[in-house]
């Protein structure tokens, strides 16, 4: 009898021993969750609280991967919400974040998450709220390890960051700033302080097409240097400097040859007469 009873004991703690090989699988290292590389989304508020009310599911495999994906959730709102008011406050809140298996060689998971926001004294208000479901087919490997819970997680968080994006983007518009608080509408800046406080804005410069004035040139008087009558011994004509225009002074011609004549005998007899 006794000998039955370690047979049997020995067969279970043998198989036990096989299931628990099946499950084994090789150290793997994987990296942490990062979702700096994205575009950050600035929003109208001075604090930003991140609230996990995500409750655990009977049989969920989330807490088996190497980033649950409630915290992979968290990461991404740290590094993307970022508060650039100077009042209000905006709350993210995980409402599910859960990995299940689905069948022998299948998982699944779900993410639902809601960030409302309001200005200080409550009066204007806002939420928006992004909910996506992701299903991985592993074929021959295994659906629990932790390999495949890290692709899973992965892609539902690609998925999450899409839908968070846009639903902030399509609802909570009025809402978002830059990088420095200037509000947003359609994406574009609405109003930015190009100049210091206190500074008028210079006033648009329009250009002007300037006619220039039409100057009428008038010929200055050349000088006109005097020159003596009697003519030079160097210089007969005048000086020899060509920059100065010279009039020269006229001279006394004699009549040509041939032009004097003698009074006739009858004009001089006339003139006596």
């Amino acid at each position: 009898m006794g000998m039955r009873r370690w047979i049997g004991a020995s067969a279970l703690a043998f198989s036990l021993a096989l299931g628990g090989c099946a499950d084994d699988e090789p150290a793997q290292t994987f990296p942490p969750a990062d979702y700096s590389y994205l575009s950050q989304l600035h929003l109208n508020v001075a604090t930003i609280n991140i609230q996990d009310e995500a409750v655990p599911s009977l049989g969920a495999l989330s807490a088996k991967a190497p980033t649950p994906p409630d915290q992979a959730l968290k990461q991404m709102a740290s590094q993307r919400l970022v508060a650039s008011g100077q009042t209000g406050q905006a709350d993210f809140i995980i409402k599910q974040a859960y990995i299940a298996a689905t069948g022998e060689n299948a998982i699944s998971g779900a993410m639902d998450v809601q960030l409302n926001v309001a200005d200080a004294g409550n009066l204007h208000t806002g939420y928006i709220h992004a909910r996506i479901n992701r299903k991985l087919d592993t074929g021959s490997r295994s659906a629990t390890s932790r390999a495949s819970l890290y692709e899973l997680t992965n892609q539902m968080m690609q998925d999450m960051n899409v839908e968070l994006e846009f639903q902030i983007r399509k609802k909570l518009m009025s809402w978002m700033t830059d990088a420095i608080g200037n509000p947003l509408v359609d994406g574009g800046v609405k109003q930015q302080s190009l100049g210091a406080p206190g500074t008028v804005a210079s006033p648009a410069v329009v250009p002007s097409v300037t006619t220039p004035p039409t100057t009428t040139s008038v010929p200055q008087a050349v000088p006109v240097s005097t020159q003596s009558s009697v003519p030079d011994a160097i210089f007969p004509t005048g000086s020899g400097d060509d920059n100065t225009s010279v009039v020269p002074a006229p001279k006394q011609k004699s009549p040509p040859m041939g032009t004097l004549q003698l009074p006739s005998s009858s004009q001089t007899s006339g003139s006596n007469g």
